[in-house]
């Protein structure tokens, strides 16, 4: 029994204990819930209270402590530096989960009110959420665009707006170099985002995911955002784990150049190699550079024959460069670049490396060198390490149009001529020089540089799109250049397109060629749209391009509003009658155009016909080129075509010049066109070369030779025994018709 006894209440237990377990594994979830769900109340500065629960205030090491070590009032934590309404949304953006709807956009005062806040409640989760809505509003601006949204007026004296603070190196410790004083009248602006109530910890925070190049641009705001961001530039860039702030220039020993390059300031390297007096390493990329072995390391090299290889440097000093850098693997070319840059020593790779960086060279001439791109890298690191440079010669060398354009935003930056122009030139003739797209985009970069400049050789060349687009941007702003020629570039509609806005605005040029060239329909339609707005350009050249009829039509219509453009040569294109019968139109309204080049194109009797009418009634027109094409099967001019135009003769009183030549005019033609010679008093050259015009063609053109005074200039010439119809007799005719007539040019 006892054992029975003493056993049961085991049993029991034993039973009790189980059906504790499972209950306590029934109730756990819930109790669990529960527990997370338990709320806290907090009393904010303004009396109001906010319920949170324990999970969101553990998360928040202010209200952790709060609980661990406070006692409550009746339950309620006080909280008297925040108020209630700031309280709530740290905490929402405390939680993890939680997403910023994108619909509500805090004020920056906002944002910085909430950094505080974060701050003071250690909410780290929030204050991510915070700065990243701060950067978000910043990044990518300017100085004026800043300055604006901040809402702080720029109170920097003459001489800083002349060299703005964000030109300063990005490493620059606070109030390091000396800044013009405000003059004594001046009044500085309110800044509603640094008041009293902004501790530094939070300007410092709201600043903490900006990147670096904005932060070299808020500097640019106020002289107490300069500081401000003067601080946070030096702390980001300058300042290792558990190394102290640095607050002189000989207290910075390391230096981030990886944030630098990305933030496209790759020079401040150079300049810290100067600047910088106890710099022991620069970091970036997950590598290490030691400086001093840099400087000491034996660089100096010609531009060797590896152009193609994506390296600086190659063989021995490749590897020797190599050894001055710690790190798993080969190092990136940046950082290698900026190794150099920062401290390498003697010429490297035909550039004066170290007496660029100590800013001792005003002129250089790089040349045709053989330079690769990653030598202009180099140099385009070098150039922000320059005051006294003023010019240097990078063209003929082998730099991309990536390269070329970093090139000239730092020449642009500096003032310094990338091409071997000068300021005071007034003519440049780069044709038949092999220049490719990065060599127009250097001599775009210099245009701005020109105060005299009016006329601009690039033809025979190989700029293509890149190079062309670029000279087109250099010519919105230019107001001196009144020639360019871009002749045979391969220059496409692309171009054509950007040439022509920058034609919607210029005010100066007069002349502008582009024969030769890769222009199609769309490229035309774009510059025809030019040509109704743009009031001087008056010889424009496209001929030997891909136009056919459609474009040929748009700048037909542009023709009819055109008061300038006296010239236009339409050569080599594509050109067939229905775009003739657009310009014979254009040509009855017209009242500027006096010399118009159609020939090589696909122009036969209805196109010429067309056009004969136009002359009927033209009054302007002086010189008229149809010829054909003698090695193109193409339809050409024949003789009612030639018929048409000896009719318009007749009463026509301005053409003076007459291409008819390569045509498939007979004897009909011939005969026609001279008996519009017998009346005709004002066309003195004639050019009737290379068609089938027969004997009785050219006895009939020498007998109107015999009353007509004025014609001065013939051709009649053949050079292939095939297209030598017009026999002796006919040769013979035209001969004597004019042997005794002092200066008349005929050939035969």
């Amino acid at each position: 029994m006892l054992g029975f006894t003493a056993a049961q209440p085991a049993s029991n237990l034993s039973g009790g204990m189980r059906a504790s377990s499972a209950e306590e594994q029934e109730e756990a979830p819930a109790a669990k819930k529960a527990k997370h769900e338990e709320q806290i109340r907090v009393r904010a500065r303004d009396g109001e209270e906010v319920a949170l629960s324990r999970d969101a205030a553990r998360l928040m090491g202010t209200l952790k402590d709060l609980m661990h070590l406070a006692t409550s009032e009746d339950g309620i934590y006080p909280m008297p530096t925040i108020m209630a309404s700031t309280l709530q949304m740290v905490c929402k953006l405390n939680d993890p989960d939680y997403t910023w709807p994108s619909s509500d956009e805090p004020s920056l005062y906002k944002l910085i009110q909430f950094i505080e806040d974060a701050l003071y409640l250690d909410a780290p989760i929030a204050l991510k959420h915070l700065q990243r809505a701060f950067a978000s509003r910043l990044n990518g601006m300017r100085a004026p665009e800043l300055r604006a949204l901040i809402g702080a007026g720029g109170d920097f004296g003459s001489a800083e707006e002349y060299a703005p603070p964000n030109a300063e190196p990005a490493f620059v410790p606070e109030d390091v170099l000396e800044a013009p004083q405000q003059p004594a009248s001046s009044t500085l602006p309110p800044e509603p985002l640094l008041q009293p109530s902004f501790s530094a910890d939070a300007m410092e925070a709201a600043l903490g995911l900006v990147d670096v190049a904005t932060l070299a641009e808020v500097k640019g705001v106020s002289r107490s955002w300069r500081v401000l961001a003067q601080r946070v530039l030096c702390s980001r860039l300058c300042r290792r784990d558990e190394q102290p702030e640095p607050t002189r220039l000989d207290e910075i020993t390391d230096l981030d150049v990886e944030q630098l390059i990305e933030a496209g300031r790759p020079g401040d390297a150079a300049v810290a190699g100067r600047m910088l007096p106890g710099l022991a390493r620069l970091h970036g990329y997950g590598y290490v550079v030691d400086v001093a072995a840099v400087r000491a390391a034996n660089l100096q090299c010609e531009m060797g024959s590896n152009w193609r290889r994506p390296s600086l440097l190659h063989g021995a000093t490749k590897d020797a460069l190599n050894s001055c850098i710690t790190g798993e693997g080969e190092p990136p070319l940046r950082l290698t670049i900026a190794a150099v840059a920062c401290s390498g020593s003697g010429v490297i790779c035909g550039i004066p490396v170290q007496q660029l960086r100590e800013d001792v060279v005003t002129e250089l001439n790089l040349s045709d060198r053989g330079l690769h791109v990653p030598a202009a890298m180099l140099v385009a690191s070098l150039i922000p390490a320059t005051s006294v440079l003023k010019s240097c010669n990078l063209l003929k060398n082998r730099f991309d149009v990536e390269s070329a354009k970093k090139l000239t935003k730092m020449g642009a930056e500096k003032g310094i001529m990338l091409s071997d122009m000068t300021r005071n030139q007034r003519a440049a003739n780069f044709s038949f020089q092999g220049l490719q797209p990065a060599d127009a985009i250097l001599i775009a970069s210099d245009l701005p540089f020109m105060a005299v400049l009016t006329t601009l050789g690039l033809s025979i060349n190989n700029i293509g799109d890149e190079g062309s687009i670029a000279i087109a941007e250099a010519l919105k702003v230019n107001t001196v250049l009144t020639e360019l020629e871009l002749w045979g570039n391969n220059i496409g509609d692309v171009s054509a397109i950007a040439i022509a806005d920058a034609l919607k605005i210029n005010a100066v040029m007069t002349k502008l060629e582009l024969g030769g060239n890769e222009i199609g329909d769309e490229g035309a339609k774009a510059i025809a749209e030019a040509l109704k707005v743009n009031a001087v350009v008056t010889k424009l050249e496209l001929g030997g391009n891909e136009i056919g009829d459609e474009g040929v039509k748009a700048i037909a219509e542009a023709l009819k509003v055109n008061a300038v453009v006296t010239t236009l040569s339409l050569q080599r294109n594509s050109i067939g009658d229905e775009g003739a019968k657009a310009i014979a139109e254009a040509l009855k309204v017209n009242a500027v155009l006096t010399t118009l080049v159609l020939h090589s194109n696909n122009i036969g009797d209805e196109g010429a016909k067309a056009i004969a009418v136009a002359l009927k009634v033209n009054a302007v027109l002086t010189s008229l080129d149809l010829a054909g094409n003698l090695f193109s099967s193409g339809i050409k001019i024949g003789d009612e075509g030639a018929k048409a135009i000896a009719e318009a003769l007749k009463v026509n009183a301005v053409v003076t010049v007459l291409h008819l030549n390569e045509n498939q005019i007979g004897a009909e033609g011939a005969i026609a066109i001279a008996e519009a010679l017998k009346v005709n008093a004002v066309v003195t050259t004639l050019d009737l070369s290379f068609n089938n015009i027969s004997p009785e063609g050219a006895i009939a053109i020498a007998e109107a030779l015999k009353v007509n005074a004025v014609l001065t200039k013939l051709n009649l010439k053949y050079s292939y025994e095939e297209y030598n119809s017009m026999g002796d007799a006919g040769g013979k005719a035209v001969r004597d018709a004019v042997k005794d007539r002092s200066g008349f040019v005929l050939e035969l």
